[in-house]
């Protein structure tokens, strides 16, 4: 098991590099303007609709910069954890609501889509080779479903790949972008955590969340609720989002696949409350009935939290923009304001759980430079 020492550290390690690769990013943007600027369209950033591409990436290499400096220093120990604090909150509010866009959940979303044909087949695999009945009652309807439904829709499954072989060949490079920029906002939260740790104030809250992490997670639970109830809506024809003509087989089965994903991250939300969250299932291979571990939960779950809070402010902003009602549209179809909060929460109750945080202990006030 890691020592909160090593953690720290860990976390450290992980905020001082990725910030170290975005401030060489801005840097080579600043110098570099024929490599291309990631801020140049607008849709990028929040700060480049408002303050045009040179302002977003001074900003981003300025603060990329700092980051960088004050990562180093707190490795080598001779920061507070106040200002490991403090440089956290700067990361996490630039490189998340000033830079942040709706581009970021549309980025995780798709990843997650992308994945959840494979996924299926992994779980339905294995339940099925646990499970002896299983094999009758649903794997082999499932098999001749799957099979059906791949000749049947060929045609349509090709051109949703190809489609989606295609976007990704233009949009790789944002897409590293934007996972790297989601990766210095998780990595700085994780060490403002690790650096609070021990904390009196820390233990307060600690055992607070962990008291009514139930609550927060059936909350976090509902976030992806809509979206999936909205994107199934495209097999029927009162779709919403979509013009009904347009809802080509390709939309149709696009659509399944989305909402396949958001259905899994509700029922992996409520894993941080069930038995299946701490132990893992009998069908799983080579880990069944053994514990879970904290990290295998947290850090998925802390990421996904971080996307969602990256995002709730541009998407609000940008509805706001475009009227009343699409910012009532993107609140309740994609409601990153309360969701991402209360994934943040529900795992951070997960974690102080685990580690049975439940009552407040005696700990010692802290002061003086962070021992990392």
């Amino acid at each position: 098991m890691r020592t909160p020492h090593r953690t720290a550290r860990l976390a450290l390690a992980g905020a001082t590099a990725t910030t170290g690769l975005a401030a060489a990013l801005g840097l080579i943007w600043l110098t570099r303007p024929d490599t291309g600027f990631f801020y140049s369209n607008p849709e990028n950033a929040m700060l480049a609709s408002l303050a045009g591409t040179t302002a977003a990436t001074v900003v981003h290499t300025i603060v990329a910069l700092l980051g960088l400096a004050a990562g180093i220093a707190a490795l080598a120990g001779v920061v507070s954890r106040g200002a490991i604090v403090a440089t956290a909150v700067l990361q996490v509010l630039t490189f998340g609501i000033v830079l942040g866009s709706m581009g970021t959940l549309a980025t995780a979303g798709y990843l997650v889509a992308m994945a959840m044909p494979a996924i299926l087949l992994l779980i339905l695999l294995q339940v099925t080779r646990r499970y002896p009945v299983a094999r009758w009652t649903l794997g082999l309807p499932a098999l001749l479903a799957a099979g059906a439904g791949v000749i049947l829709g060929r045609d349509a499954i090709g051109g949703v790949l190809g489609n989606l072989g295609t976007g990704l060949a233009e949009a790789w490079p944002r897409l590293v972008v934007v996972l790297l920029l989601i990766g210095v906002g998780f990595a700085w939260a994780a060490a403002a955590a690790a650096a609070a740790a021990g904390t009196p104030a820390a233990a307060r809250a600690t055992a607070w969340v962990t008291r009514h992490r139930k609550l927060f997670t059936v909350v976090a639970a509902l976030g992806p609720l809509p979206y999936a109830l909205m994107r199934l809506t495209w097999l029927t024809p009162w779709s919403l989002d979509i013009p009904a003509e347009d809802l080509t087989m390709s939309t149709r089965i696009w659509g399944l696949t989305l909402s396949s994903g958001a259905w899994l991250g509700i029922v992996l939300t409520l894993g941080l409350i069930r038995r299946w969250g701490e132990v893992w299932p009998r069908w799983m291979p080579r880990v069944a009935s053994r514990p879970v571990p904290v990290a295998a939960a947290a850090v998925p779950g802390g990421v996904v939290a971080t996307v969602l809070i990256f995002t709730a402010v541009p998407m609000l902003y940008t509805g706001a923009r475009e009227g009343l009602a699409e910012f009532l549209t993107a609140a309740v179809a994609f409601p990153c304001w309360f969701w991402g909060p209360a994934l943040a929460l529900a795992v951070w109750g997960y974690v102080g759980h685990r580690r049975g945080e439940t009552s407040i202990p005696d700990v010692p006030a802290s002061t003086g430079a962070a021992t990392v």
